[in-house]
């Protein structure tokens, strides 16, 4: 779950501010974030971590690197393709994503919406 001080963090990666539970507190010099950009942030970072996801997958299906290295040496000796296919099929299973620029933009809106919403109520 992406929390508010990891938005703030990518907002002001310089700090200037402390989170005390919900509160955020602005230290002297530095400028607030809205709460509309830091709702925005935390919509943009949890859709990239959703993006991202393929990479802990592959990660953790890919052999290991003795079982990597025993595959290309056989393969180079007996003029296969087993380490290539290993890892074909890896990525196959999990291809790679990309942050999409018009679902980036309705989860930004959304998170925005949610934010009227909870002031409303």
């Amino acid at each position: 779950m992406i929390t508010k001080s990891d938005a703030l963090s990518k907002l002001c990666p310089n700090g200037g501010w402390i989170q005390d539970g919900d509160t955020t507190i602005w230290l002297d010099g530095y400028d607030p974030v809205s709460e509309e950009e830091i709702v925005q942030k935390i919509a943009e970072l949890e859709y990239k971590k959703e993006v991202e996801a393929y990479k802990q997958q592959r990660a953790a299906e890919y052999p290991s690197m003795a079982e990597q290295q025993d595959m290309q040496f056989h393969d180079a000796v007996n003029g296969t393709t087993t380490w290539k296919d290993a890892i074909q099929a890896v990525k196959d299973k999990y291809p790679k994503k990309k942050m999409n620029t018009r679902t980036l933009n309705k989860r930004k809106k959304d998170a925005l919406a949610k934010l009227e919403a909870s002031r409303e109520s």
